[in-house]
């Protein structure tokens, strides 16, 4: 029977209900709004993402288990908006194509916010800032300083942003195609340091400490690196709520726990870390889901 063909009191009646229903909907998701985190994230309730699989302390896969900061911030994430996180590699080269084809969700692979990324992807954070370093073993024991490095050989990761602030120092720059290749070098003899961010060199001395491969703390080259998770543009809406929650989540103690639970050399070697390594609000609004930096 049509609504038309009901009686006067079923019309009423069949009104009258479905204003109940609509109340007592509006009543529960009034109460889930204000008690509850809303669930997903870029309309999806499981997340691919991508992160680098061979950085002890950062991201590294051993076996089919995962580890390191990335990781265990991926986990926040994961926590944060109800959603399932599927890890998957990626090569340094690949992090922005793997984006823009749509390959991935979200990648946190020790990625540094750059003007020429943001007009490709949006990024939300930094969720870290570190600076550009250099690792050395028994045959680079005597370095000290930049002058030290004079007419030495020096590893840099290719597909990174470290390669740029290496040049015209005074060495030679050995180009590898993956910071495992520049770690074999090193240990191997074959190069004198290698430069790439201190966060993930301090990851290397603390696996390989057997071969006595050690960060040197003070000595650092080009400006400072800010690490965010990278999404396709498209999402702005999801995007900022990402950077909302990054703001919190570096104020917290999970943030620091993160990192001496995975990078332990960092706190055992430089007592300032954290101040050095957490960015700032403003640092945070300045770069996140925008096509370019704000000043």
């Amino acid at each position: 029977m049509s609504p038309s063909t009901l009686p006067s009191w079923r019309v009423g009646a069949v009104a009258a209900t479905a204003m109940a229903g609509l109340v007592t909907a509006g009543l529960v998701t009034a109460s889930c709004s204000s008690d509850e985190k809303p669930h997903g994230f870029m309309g999806a309730d499981k997340l691919t993402v991508a992160m680098h699989n061979d950085l002890p302390g950062v991201s590294f896969l051993d076996g089919y288990t995962w580890s390191g900061y990335d990781y265990l911030f991926a986990q926040e994430i994961k926590n944060e908006f109800g959603v399932k996180v599927a890890p998957v590699d990626v090569a340094t080269k690949d992090r922005v194509t793997s984006l823009t084809s749509d390959y991935v969700n979200l990648v946190v692979a020790a990625f540094s916010i750059t003007p020429d990324r943001m007009r490709k992807i949006d990024f939300a954070g930094p969720y870290l800032t570190t600076y550009q370093g250099f690792l050395v073993g028994k045959k680079g024991a005597d370095i000290r300083s930049m002058n030290d490095l004079r007419n030495k050989r020096v590893c840099a990761w290719s597909g990174t942003t470290n390669i740029g602030p290496l040049q015209g120092l005074g060495f030679e720059v050995v180009e590898m195609p993956s910071a495992s290749a520049c770690l074999k070098a090193l240990v191997d003899g074959g190069v004198d340091a290698f430069s790439t961010d201190q966060l993930i060199l301090y990851g290397f001395a603390h696996q390989y400490a057997k071969d006595k491969l050690k960060v040197i703390p003070d000595l650092t080259v080009g400006a400072p690196q800010y690490y965010g998770v990278g999404m396709p543009k498209g999402h702005r809406a999801d995007c900022l709520r990402l950077r909302e929650f990054i703001k919190k989540y570096v104020e917290s103690n999970d943030w620091i726990e993160d990192i001496q639970v995975s990078l332990p050399e960092i706190p055992k070697t430089d007592p300032g870390w954290a101040n050095r390594l957490k960015p700032s609000a403003n640092s945070i609004e300045a770069r996140s889901c925008r096509d370019k930096a704000s000043p």
